[in-house]
């Protein structure tokens, strides 16, 4: 059973000569053999708020939320 750790990812989206940060969720898998970690899923621009986002991370990491229910969560959390 793999161990899947989730963090905040951040992305910077220009336009022109306009730019935004926005924050989205990766699914990092840690393989025990070599060390390395592999995102297995991620949902990209979900919010510029990134202290909400870090919050949500922390909820799915100590709830240890499968990754099927990754964008069920995006979804609930955009629609609060």
């Amino acid at each position: 059973m793999m161990n899947i750790i989730y963090g905040v990812t951040e992305e910077i989206y220009n336009l022109g000569s306009s730019s935004r940060i926005s924050y989205g969720i990766a699914a990092y898998a840690d393989s025990a053999e070599d060390g390395t970690a592999t995102v297995v899923a991620s949902v990209h621009d979900v919010t510029p708020n990134k202290q909400a986002l870090c919050e949500l991370v922390c909820l799915c990491n100590r709830l240890e939320l499968s990754t099927v229910h990754l964008m069920d969560v995006v979804e609930d959390f955009l629609a609060s």
